[in-house]
């Protein structure tokens, strides 16, 4: 009787024994050695996580700097300083510098845009723009619903008056609003120094202006005064090279409607 038992317990134990063995052989051939160069480079950045660099995390943005699949100027929450030590590790020369932040294409706040119908579903954008574009007369608009607040972890984003608005200084560039906005609405611009059409409609003159008070109207008056020719008119609508950009103000002098703002000070035209 207590052979019987212990005999599987042997067996059981042996199996236990060898494979455990054979793993530690498989750890000791297969293991691979530490990249001191994607630790170092690891340490640096800052941990959070968000993705603003296109790789899964820090540890996989670590890991592409290590193999040479990408520069050191891809971590936006991390700014100049982090840059900096990752270029020295890199051997890298780090650039010019500008910082990038969200930024919502759209003034269409309650005052200045109206409701074509009265919506009672799942307040959600998304859900609202599924019925008809959603209820605002603009169906180019911020819907104001929030999605794009949801996703945000970092508090860079709020509804005001009816439209979504960012906080330059608190937006790491993890691009989730992006991704949450049913109607495209937000992009990542420079944070400060240059100038933004906050509006996103292709209509026309009166059309637009029976839509929203501040829309873009198609006079190409910004087009005609910008020393640089950053602007361009693109299926009716201003659109603002921020790579051209010098941040002159002409366009926001000259624009009837009040809707180019500057980027960075988070004045809302009107």
């Amino acid at each position: 009787m207590l052979e019987s038992i212990i005999a599987p317990i042997l067996i059981v134990s042996g199996i236990g024994l060898i494979s455990g063995v054979g793993l530690s052989i498989a750890t000791i051939i297969f293991d691979k050695p530490a990249d001191k160069k994607e630790e170092a480079l690891r340490e640096i950045l800052p941990g959070i996580n968000c993705g603003a660099c296109g790789f899964t995390g820090c540890d996989g943005y670590a890991k592409a700097m290590a193999g040479e699949e990408a520069g050191a100027t891809l971590c936006t929450p991390g700014g100049i300083d982090v840059q900096t030590r990752l270029s020295e590790i890199l051997g890298t020369a780090v650039g010019e510098y500008r910082r990038t932040a969200a930024f919502v294409h759209c003034n269409g706040t309650c005052s200045h845009t109206k409701e074509k119908m009265n919506y009672t579903g799942a307040e959600t954008c998304y859900g609202a723009s599924q019925i008809f574009g959603g209820p605002s007369s603009c169906q180019s608009g911020c819907m104001g619903y929030g999605d794009c607040v949801a996703v945000c972890a970092y508090d860079a984003i709020h509804v005001v008056d009816g439209v979504a608005i960012v906080d330059e200084a608190n937006c790491v560039g993890c691009l989730k609003c992006i991704e949450a906005c049913p109607k495209l609405l937000i992009r990542m611009l420079p944070a400060a120094e240059t100038s933004a059409v906050v509006c996103a409609n292709h209509d026309r003159g009166g059309a637009v202006k029976k839509l929203c008070e501040v829309g873009c109207i198609s006079c190409n008056k910004c087009v005609r005064s910008c020393p640089v020719e950053a602007i361009t008119m693109e299926d009716s609508l201003a659109v603002i090279d921020p790579e051209l950009c010098t941040n002159c103000g002409n366009c926001i002098e000259v624009c009837p409607q009040n809707c180019i703002v500057e980027v960075g000070t988070c004045a809302k035209a009107g």
